[in-house]
């Protein structure tokens, strides 16, 4: 039988936490799913935590890349393995509440103007203590408010596998922020949502992007307007680029010290 769902589980020397994020998803009200582990290329015991989760749960399938490719070509290899027609991306340091699936599978389902569907996302400590969100968010059809920041983080992301495939899948010149390109491509022909409701739950430690590697990451943004903007030849939304302009400007030390005054993750 064809599952409803992929979800991919996109992990890099990820095993303390990746039992937990395969586990939310295996918990999740819809049954009818696969789940495809992706390793890339680990040094740790992630490849034992997979083949764990494989002998448990036959819905778990392993995906080696046999070397590290990076996130963008390890998430294109489990869209081209995946079975099933709307693919659901977990991260292996994340987890989801058991809802997340049902609840885009019902607007995707409804909607077929609609390729992409996020959650609201909850943000944690490593020790699991809540913390201020510090992403910015905004809830419903989100295509206006894309080229000045990305409401959907790829962990609390599903979408339709072949309008995604058709558009090349995540661009492998990205490290930090391919699924922001990516749904900016998608909202040039399809509706791209954000549900108003905390299904996700991001784990916001060290091993975070945007704590290891945060002015990467806004550089990454800040080309990913510009290349719309000239792909779209237009300047409508070239303000979207003042407020990442400023935060990559401004020094890492002083932006740390506001967050940990607003109980964010520094």
């Amino acid at each position: 039988m064809t599952p409803r769902v992929s979800v991919l589980v996109g992990a890099y020397d990820n095993a303390g936490t990746l039992a937990q994020a395969i586990g939310s998803m295996l918990a999740q009200t819809v049954e009818n799913l696969e789940l495809l582990a992706i390793d890339d290329g680990s040094t740790d015991a992630t490849p034992k935590v997979i083949a764990h989760a494989a002998r448990r749960d036959a819905r778990v399938r392993a995906l080696p890349m046999g070397r590290n490719v990076g996130i963008a070509r390890s998430l294109n290899a489990g869209l081209r393995a995946a079975r099933a027609p709307v693919i659901a991306v977990q991260d292996a340091d994340d987890f989801s509440a058991p809802q997340r699936l049902e609840r885009q599978l019902a607007v995707l389902d409804a909607r077929p103007e609609v390729a992409v569907v996020g959650t609201r996302m909850h943000e944690v400590d490593e020790a699991r203590r809540p913390l201020a969100a510090r992403t910015t968010f905004a809830a419903g059809e989100v295509n206006a408010v894309l080229p000045r920041f990305n409401p959907i983080p790829n962990t609390s992301a599903a979408f339709r596998r072949d309008l995604v495939l058709a558009l090349g899948g995540y661009d492998p010149r990205y490290r930090y922020a391919m699924e922001y390109d990516l749904w900016l491509r998608v909202a040039e022909h399809h509706r791209v949502v954000a549900l108003d409701e905390a299904l996700s739950t991001r784990v916001m430690g060290t091993a975070n992007v945007a704590a290891r590697a945060e002015r990467a990451q806004i550089a990454e943004a800040l080309a990913i307007r510009a290349r719309t903007l000239a792909r779209r030849r237009t300047l409508r939304g070239a303000s979207g680029l003042a407020v990442p302009a400023l935060a990559w400007l401004t020094p890492l030390p002083l932006k740390r010290a506001r967050r940990r005054a607003l109980g964010q993750a520094p």
